[in-house]
């Protein structure tokens, strides 16, 4: 594997760059009111809508994401005992299913950013316009439908997500995979 970082990778990869800042910075201020609420005893008034903030965009961010690595819940036993025939049909529900529920989801997104634009609705404590926390949700949404389309169209696969991850690194996290899967045996076996 190449560690240089292609313009491609980084397109396919900028929703997680997106989810994992706002995972960082959701932990971090959690941490700090906590220990500002424990150890100090003055909570920051400010903190829960940052956080909230936060939480949208972990959400949406990462969305795209599971798309692309298969991530999304899922109840594969049942579907794994159909024939193919009923597979396809299947497949295509839930494309029309995923996509029109994408598409309404961001339209409606698009209308509540309008309602926010023409009222100048901001949050309580630190005047956050409510656009700049739910501008996610659309962009989200067409970022979800492309990485549909790329799974599901083009065959895409963890290949491009894989690509930043240098070759000891992958077979570190190999390691550690079976390490845990014989622990887990072996603990089965015990018990």
């Amino acid at each position: 594997m190449q560690n240089k970082l292609s313009l491609k990778f980084i397109l396919l990869n900028l929703d997680v760059a997106i989810a994992s800042i706002s995972m960082c910075v959701l932990v971090a201020l959690t941490f700090a009111g906590v220990i500002a609420r424990y150890v100090i005893g003055s909570p920051f008034t400010w903190i829960e809508e940052i956080q909230a903030a936060m939480i949208i965009w972990v959400v949406f961010g990462a969305a795209g994401a599971a798309f692309r690595t298969a991530n999304h819940a899922a109840i594969e036993v049942f579907y794994e005992f159909f024939p193919d025939f009923i597979k396809k049909l299947l497949n295509f529900m839930i494309l029309i299913i995923t996509l029109c529920t994408l598409i309404y989801l961001g339209y409606y997104a698009i209308n509540y950013l309008k309602i926010f634009a023409r009222s100048g609705r901001t949050t309580a404590v630190l005047h956050i316009s409510f656009i700049l926390i739910y501008i996610i949700v659309p962009v989200s949404c067409v970022w979800q439908i492309f990485n549909f389309i790329i799974v599901n169209f083009f065959n895409y696969s963890e290949a491009f997500v894989l690509e930043g991850i240098s070759d000891e690194e992958l077979k570190q996290a190999q390691a550690d995979l079976e390490a845990t899967i014989k622990y887990e045996s072996e603990a089965d076996l015990k018990s």
